[in-house]
């Protein structure tokens, strides 16, 4: 099968560790492309992670809205003739010519959060979903039980749903360096790493964690939190720089997150609203114990109180007791909750996501 995966660009997201994975591992047996929209001479966070097997192509999208990039992706698609063309995130608004004649392809879209928010709120990037799904144009695959719920509320009509995946070796090997951090950062064995594996965005809501975790230091806990991502907000970062506490560890990017998460006791998350986080799936599969807010794909994840703890809201306050209770565990019951964390992982392998995939892309290919 010939298959043609679109993106905007390779930056580090969770959306574009998800495409390069999925690449990666359909290439072990079909002929995958990645086209990337936007250069890849500035954002190419990913790039050294694409498997030899996957070509790389790049069209150069110019700043703001590239009409041209319209006919250059057409031009492509009718060249090259891929089995599928399967888009992710804005990258679906550049195939509008190409859908209009098929010539035998199957496209579709992985709507990566909520319905209405991945639709975005423009009139042209809602109505050109909504025209194409409906009239059977381009195959909408939803992520998890609520993103299918907001998908079928915001457009009216049902949609596959395929689970997220992320490959994850649990018995990986952690760096000396990163060993090296970590005695740094456990003052005793008493000492409860946390770990929040996000871009600092208004929708993670990090100044909530940071607050949470330092009123939790003011009441005695020994606990530290490290925050791994983009700083994306630069008023967000600069908030959690102006704690100017040991408490609040700001690492920026790293290409080497899940040796954190396997040296952390918990992965914390408290956004306002998500879709499957891939960072979710990486924390089970090294077995790090996740405490977050009930949205999204997480629900579909965690089992409160068993491989993990899900606050019963997205206040703060609601939050503040979840990582409270995490934190009351012994050293007996946090083993024993890794262990179960590690063992929901598998259906949220990228190898069973791939499989679903294919077999999704061979029912449209045949209609």
């Amino acid at each position: 099968m010939k298959i043609l995966e679109i993106i905007p660009q390779l930056s580090s997201g969770g959306g574009e560790r998800f495409v390069v994975d999925l690449c990666n591992e359909l290439s072990k047996e079909h002929d995958v492309t990645l086209m990337v929209l936007h250069s890849l001479d500035k954002v190419d966070f990913y790039l050294k992670e694409v498997s030899n097997n996957v070509r790389v192509v790049s069209m150069n999208k110019r700043m703001g809205l590239d009409i041209g990039l319209l006919f250059r992706v057409y031009r492509y698609i009718r060249r090259e003739k891929p089995d599928v063309v399967h888009t992710h995130l804005r990258a679906i608004m550049y195939i509008a010519f190409a859908i209009m004649r098929k010539n035998g392809v199957m496209y579709c879209h992985t709507v990566h959060s909520a319905a209405d928010k991945e639709a975005g709120g423009s009139f042209i990037s809602s109505g050109m979903r909504k025209f194409c799904f409906h009239r059977g144009w381009i195959t909408p695959i939803t992520i998890s039980a609520e993103s299918l719920h907001s998908f079928r509320k915001y457009y009216g009509m049902d949609a596959p749903m395929i689970f997220n995946g992320r490959n994850v070796d649990a018995g990986m090997l952690v760096s000396d360096e990163v060993k090296e951090q970590f005695k740094q950062y456990r003052h005793t064995n008493k000492t409860r790493v946390l770990i929040s594996l996000a871009r600092i965005d208004p929708v993670k809501r990090q100044t909530l964690l940071a607050r949470v975790v330092m009123r939790l230091k003011r009441e005695g806990y020994d606990l530290i939190v490290l925050f791994i991502g983009g700083e994306r907000d630069a008023q967000m970062t600069a908030e959690l720089r102006s704690y100017n506490d040991e408490a609040i560890q700001l690492l920026g990017e790293l290409h080497n997150p899940l040796e954190y998460l396997k040296m952390g006791d918990a992965y914390a998350l408290c956004s306002s609203y998500e879709g499957m986080p891939i960072s979710l799936i990486e924390a089970i599969g090294v077995g790090c114990i996740p405490v977050c807010t009930p949205v999204g794909g997480i629900v579909d994840v965690v089992h409160n109180g068993e491989n993990g703890f899900l606050s019963d809201g997205i206040g703060e306050e609601s939050y503040y007791k979840t990582v409270k209770r995490f934190l009351s565990l012994t050293d007996v019951q946090l083993k024993d909750m890794k262990q179960k964390a590690l063992a929901t992982y598998g259906p949220f392998s990228m190898y069973e996501c791939a499989r679903n995939y294919v077999r999704l892309f061979e029912k449209g290919i045949k209609k």
